[in-house]
């Protein structure tokens, strides 16, 4: 247990470093804002591909692993449905505020799955949590938008925030690795070289950026929903990803990494559709937070429990 605390402990150091530096306002806002989005237009999605350029699919039960995720999504896709109702009057929530409920099991913080798989794994980890995002990136960016269009205080306004999905860099990014893989192109050595050292710094700055992203001050009204969406995000999710590889017969590092991809917190950028398209926003915020804060408790018990049901 302290030897998985301990390869995790970087990663949320990183995350805290980022809290601190905005809590200190040491760095301008403006500045933030330059970097988070250099992060996601060019950094991240550079590590998408040069990450799955570079896989070798054949090294992992890849057809197992894409079922074993599909399968988890359409799990957590069907939860998301069916807790609309018991959330509302549990918790007194309305639609717009259940929408960034919903968000908040539904994404996932890749940025924090792949440093996870990086420290506690090898490479084939690194690789199954990649394949995570090329499957689920697509589908969970579109359901996401749906929910919060169908139940946000601007519902209907679809088209053009369907069109912004197709536009995302973590979609493209995900379609030029998986193409250059399959196509067997061989890229130009210096681009393929300038490609990788985009990518060596999207994980440090992208874990910085959760950090500060993060908002330690949350409303009251916004505990208990919070707090339900945590535990479903940080137990439910992974035993039904975990789960999924279990029954396909996955085991060893496999069933490992997918625990970790469901066992990661939410994403911030969900807190973007939730502000553009009428969803609770200081809700989502507060969801981030609360998810963040308790994923480094959490993750070592999930990696701990999957480590003993993977042999």
């Amino acid at each position: 247990m302290l030897a998985i605390f301990e390869s995790l402990l970087p990663v949320f150091l990183l995350i805290a470093l980022g809290a601190g530096l905005k809590s200190a306002r040491l760095i301008e806002e403006s500045h933030w804002t330059g970097v988070e989005r250099i992060s996601y237009f060019v950094f991240f999605p550079s590590l998408l591909v040069h990450t799955l350029y570079n896989t070798d699919f054949a090294t992992i039960p890849a057809s197992r692993a894409v079922l074993a995720f599909c399968i988890g999504l359409v799990v957590i896709l069907s939860l998301a449905l069916l807790l609309r109702l018991p959330f509302r009057k549990l918790f007194g929530i309305d639609d717009p505020s259940y929408s960034s409920v919903a968000q908040g099991f539904l994404r996932w913080n890749a940025f924090v799955g792949l440093a996870i798989a990086e420290k506690v794994g090898s490479p084939a980890m690194f690789t199954v949590i990649a394949l995570g995002i090329a499957v689920l990136a697509i589908p969970i960016n579109i359901a996401s938008v749906s929910v919060v269009a169908r139940l946000g205080s601007r519902s209907g306004e679809t088209g053009g925030t369907l069109r912004l999905v197709s536009r995302n860099p973590l979609v493209i990014g995900t379609a030029i690795g998986l193409a250059l893989n399959f196509s067997g192109v061989t890229l130009y050595a210096p681009f393929a070289q300038a490609i990788e050292l985009c990518s060596r710094v999207s994980l440090p700055i992208g874990l910085i950026l959760v950090g500060a992203g993060l908002r330690l001050i949350m409303p009251r009204r916004a505990m208990a929903a919070a707090a339900a969406t945590c535990v479903l995000k940080l137990a439910m999710v992974p035993l039904v990803y975990a789960s999924a590889a279990y029954a396909l017969g996955l085991r060893g590092e496999e069933l490992i990494s997918l625990a970790i991809a469901g066992s990661v917190p939410t994403a911030m950028n969900g807190y973007l559709v939730a502000r553009d398209l009428g969803g609770d926003a200081p809700l989502y915020a507060a969801i981030v937070t609360m998810q963040t804060i308790a994923a480094f408790f959490t993750i070592p018990l999930v990696v701990l429990t999957a480590t003993y049901l993977a042999g």
